[in-house]
């Protein structure tokens, strides 16, 4: 259960973390959300977070379960972003598709 405490908390701040950087935004053709300044101190909280929790369960394996825990989050997030910035061209594609089949009528 901690694992997934772990890994749950790692995701949401690489999550708040890409959407701080607007080279990531671009890649996934998003708008930077309203919602993003106030959860700009979250982004730093969450990292000694994840550690607490990791020492708090086990203190002897708390640094290489905070470790494989962000590893197994990025692995998580790099994805979940690609199949976004896929799935968001190809309903761009789509739209342009049928915009120039309009055109054509």
């Amino acid at each position: 259960m901690m694992i997934a405490l772990c890994i749950f908390l790692w995701s949401l701040f690489l999550l708040l973390q890409a959407c701080h950087e607007p080279k990531m935004l671009r890649f996934a053709r998003l708008q930077k959300p309203a919602w993003l300044q106030r959860t700009r101190a979250l982004r730093f909280v969450l990292p000694p977070m994840v550690l607490g929790v990791c020492v708090a369960e086990r203190p002897s394996t708390a640094i290489p379960v905070w470790v494989a825990t962000f590893s197994v989050a990025a692995l998580l997030v790099a994805l979940g972003w690609a199949g976004l910035a896929r799935y968001r061209e190809l309903l761009l594609t789509t739209a342009e598709v049928r915009a120039a089949a309009l055109r054509k009528e």
